[in-house]
């Protein structure tokens, strides 16, 4: 019952974001399915600026970007 309580615990991404991202600004992408440390699927986009940023798996532009990536 406990695990069920902090389910979330492991989750990465406290909070994450809709707004577009150019790709041009991309480094890497980290796609992080839902599992057993997170009830949520996370997708976490790094930056050329080294910063990390969350993204929304649901926005539209994400669900075209990972629907691109799986067609390579």
């Amino acid at each position: 019952a406990i695990l069920e309580i902090n389910g979330n615990l492991s989750c990465r991404c406290v909070k994450t974001t809709s707004d577009y991202i150019n790709p041009k600004k991309y480094d890497s992408i980290e796609l992080r399915p839902v599992g057993s440390t997170c009830r949520r699927t996370e997708i976490i986009i790094k930056l050329k600026s080294s910063a990390k940023l969350c993204v929304n798996p649901d926005a539209p532009w994400v669900k075209k970007l990972l629907k691109r990536i799986a067609g390579t």
